[in-house]
């Protein structure tokens, strides 16, 4: 009995090891490197997504692949994918990268060569696709890798948007920061990180508080540079008109002009996407033109950036901005009417903004604007018959002040042409003018009224340009009134007109021009006197010195009675309005001035 159930036993176990009596083996739903990377393996046939995303061939691919056993899952290995999470050009800035490739959104935006430096595990730079740099450290090779700082080449853009690099030999900057040499039929190179720190440095120190170029928000620029977001014309502009008005280096003069005709070349390459980005860049553009005596150019681009401030309605508040955004879109409205003022010249025929166009406050304070404060300031129009508020700031007095050398200058430009038997409304017009520029001095808060002591504590202040401005402007705008009483000057009546009028009255007006621009010399001698020095300044400052010593020499050679001046001490006043002339001798249009206002050329002209 025991012998039969020993059979059927060993009979069972012999049926059970035969394969063909064996159930179906449940195949795997995971993939061995799934398995081997103990991650959850969706079992999608052919290429699992985990595969196919970190592109690792799939044992599904392969359906007669064997099943590995234990010790084999051991030994298999994968190759690892893990890269750096920053490219070398945003690791050396500390800025945030996304991590894409072929390009991270950084370099994408900026348009400069985004590289991945190759870790340990990838074994190091390829002697085949790169340099060797014996002796270099990591930092060293990082930015020998990553283009910039050293070099950045400019890119365009096609009609899809995608950048491509300028074809042609590398024209990088040199270590030193200079800037590239050679003509200007080779490439466009991009300035490099030292040339654009300086840029903004010198910008922001000592070009800012010129009122033309109060527009830009210091603190949102710099975060849309670090950001990799700044416009690449922006910031050529910002090289250019920098490097015009200060010395950054062997070359930069030069260099500058070179960004100044790429980012123009920019702007009206793109004429069909108005923007304030687009207006901001051509009004620095502008005044590098009229700077470096172009003033055709400006002329032209004045009426594009114009008709772009008007598609955009700039000159309208938007309420739906933010603060910092309104007030940026009215300084620039109002550096745009500033250079209209000063292009058009009270001519009729040239004015591309009259004030009734403009339908903005005026701008804040200095302070209120840098840190975000918001503030609700008055309208241009109309003329003010109270005294300022103590908070005015001082742009939004010279911007008025401007407005009334205008309605000055207009009035001066159709004396010119009215007819004779017109001439009999003249002293009413230039009393109305006149009162409104006492009532505009008369409102001054006190802080704001020229003395030596209000200047002495402005003499280390970013301000102290457009406070100097605001005074001389006002006596300029009285010498634009007045002069065209000094018989036998370019710019007054003729000899039949002003005998029309009561001789009295001529005298007077006569007069009061001398006592301005004498007072307008005292200025300039209480400016040189300061211990910090002039401010850098635009070329009003050398223009109404000009003018300033022509009207004086022009009083003692006909007028020595008003006058009431030595020899010895004309040629001081003009020595003093040269020295003031001579702040700007440095750029093209300043140079002219300066040849002008000398004392051998002024007897030349009388």
């Amino acid at each position: 009995m025991s012998t039969i159930h020993t059979a059927a036993e060993v009979a069972a176990d012999a049926a059970a090891a035969d394969p063909s009596n064996r159930p179906p083996k449940k195949s795997s739903q995971t993939c061995i490197p799934c398995r081997v990377r103990k991650v959850r393996c969706d079992g999608r046939r052919d290429v699992c997504q985990n595969c196919e995303r970190l592109g690792f061939t799939c044992s599904f691919q392969d359906a007669a692949s064997p099943n590995l056993d234990a010790e084999s899952l051991t030994n298999f290995t994968l190759p690892r994918r893990r890269v750096r999470l920053a490219c070398a050009n945003c690791h050396s800035r500390k800025a945030r990268c996304s991590g894409e490739t072929p390009k991270c959104a950084r370099c994408q935006a900026q348009g400069i060569e985004c590289v991945y430096k190759p870790t340990k595990r990838s074994g190091g730079l390829s002697s085949a696709s790169q340099p060797t740099h014996q002796g270099t450290t990591d930092s060293e090779l990082e930015s020998v890798t990553s283009e910039p700082p050293e070099k950045r080449v400019m890119t365009t853009k096609d009609n899809q948007g995608s950048h491509h690099g300028l074809q042609g030999p590398d024209h990088g900057f040199e270590s030193s920061g200079t800037a590239p040499t050679g003509s200007s039929h080779e490439p466009f190179v991009f300035p490099d990180e030292a040339l654009i720190q300086r840029t903004f440095n010198n910008f922001f120190r000592h070009i800012h508080h010129v009122p033309t170029f109060s527009f830009l928000h210091r603190a949102s620029l710099m975060q849309r540079y670090h950001a990799g977001m700044m416009d690449k014309a922006l910031l050529l502009a910002l090289v250019g008109i920098t490097s015009l008005l200060m010395d950054l280096g062997p070359g930069t003069r030069e260099y500058g002009a070179r960004c100044i005709d790429e980012c123009q070349t920019m702007v009206l390459q793109d004429l069909e996407n108005p923007s304030a980005i687009k207006i901001q860049v051509l009004v620095l553009v502008m005044k590098h033109r009229m700077l470096s005596k172009k003033f055709t150019t400006a002329f032209m681009l004045a009426a594009t950036a114009t008709r772009f401030a008007y598609a955009l309605r700039l000159n309208y508040e938007n309420p739906n901005l933010c603060f910092l955004a309104r007030e940026s879109r009215r300084r620039l409205m109002w550096a745009l009417l500033t250079i209209d003022s000063s292009i058009n010249g009270g001519c009729s025929d040239f004015i591309l903004m009259p004030s009734e166009s403009m339908h903005i406050q005026l701008p804040c304070t200095e302070r209120n604007f840098e840190f975000d404060l918001p503030q609700v300031t008055e309208y241009l129009r109309p003329v003010p018959t109270r005294p300022f508020p103590d908070d005015v700031g001082s742009l939004a007095l010279h911007v008025r002040l401007l407005w009334m050398r205008s309605r000055v200058l207009y009035c001066t430009k159709n004396v010119l042409g009215m007819p004779e038997a017109e001439l009999a409304q003249l002293p009413e017009l230039v009393k109305v003018l006149s009162e409104e520029l006492a009532g505009f001095n008369d409102h001054l808060p006190a802080s704001f009224k020229f003395s030596e002591s209000n200047l002495q504590l402005r003499a280390y202040s970013p301000r102290l340009c457009v406070y100097i401005m605001i005074h001389v402007w006002w006596r300029q705008c009285y010498c634009d009134l007045y002069r065209m009483f000094l018989v036998g000057l370019k710019e007054a009546l003729p000899q039949s007109g002003l005998s029309r009028l009561d001789p009295s009255f001529v005298a007077y007006c006569a007069r009061q021009c001398y006592e301005h621009a004498l007072a307008m010399a005292d200025i300039f001698k209480l400016v040189l006197s300061l211990d910090g020095g002039l401010p850098v300044t635009d070329l009003d400052l050398p223009a109404c010195a000009y003018q300033c010593a022509r009207v004086i020499y022009f009083g003692y050679q006909t007028n020595p009675a008003d006058i009431r001046l030595t020899s010895s001490q004309v040629h001081e006043i003009g020595t003093r309005c040269l020295t003031i002339a001579k702040s700007m001798e440095h750029v093209p249009a300043g140079a002219s001035i300066v040849s002008y206002d000398t004392l051998d050329h002024l007897k030349t002209l009388y």
